[in-house]
């Protein structure tokens, strides 16, 4: 579960980057004036573009062993039952959870980073939902999907079974980390992402 967590927090990596709701003129801790909130609604942050690409890697990285995840382990849950795509069911467990946290500060009238709107993060989470289909494909039933928690609920009663022929299976996975990290860097939602 420690990897199913590093992944999606790498993938995650954009949108928890303060940096990302910031423009590149914009002081830390400062209300966007007309012109810097044009060019943070357009993606054009203070995340320079070294780490952009180094973002956009880990994030392939981070998906094509999610893939790894999904196709060569059978993951069982409390009470002993398989758990469909537990990796996508978790990652828009997280994505959720951000969001209502998000509701709730704004609810509280909390002191929160000066631009990280509630629209504003749904809009990065969405990018990111974007990138895999399996995840984008379950994100309607977000609804249904605990999201009161960051944490797995009774963690330590799943179990991951890796399948014997998993070696044969995922060399024989379509699309390698490099075409991952490709689609990644030309899918045009990464463009928003980034």
């Amino acid at each position: 579960m420690n990897l199913l967590s590093a992944c999606v927090l790498v993938i995650l990596g954009n949108v928890l980057d303060f940096r990302t709701y910031r423009a590149p003129t914009q002081e830390e801790y400062t209300k966007a004036d007309q012109n810097q909130q044009i060019l943070i609604d357009h993606d054009i942050n203070t995340i320079p573009i070294n780490e952009r690409l180094a973002i956009c890697y880990a994030c392939g990285v981070a998906l094509r062993l999610i893939n790894w995840i999904r196709h060569c382990s059978v993951i069982t849950g409390p009470g002993g039952d398989s758990i469909s795509d537990l990796p996508s069911r978790f990652f828009i467990q997280i994505a959720q959870t951000l969001i209502k946290y998000k509701e709730g500060a704004n609810t509280s009238k909390l002191d929160v980073q000066a631009n990280c709107t509630l629209e504003m993060l749904t809009k990065q989470i969405n990018n990111v939902i974007d990138i895999d289909p399996q995840i984008s494909s379950l994100w309607p039933e977000r609804h249904s999907l605990p999201s009161d928690s960051l944490a797995l609920a009774n963690q330590d009663e799943y179990s991951v079974q890796w399948l014997r022929d998993a070696q044969s299976k995922w060399s024989s996975l379509p699309h390698g980390m490099i075409y991952s990290w490709i689609h990644c860097v030309n899918s045009q939602s990464v463009f928003r992402f980034l």
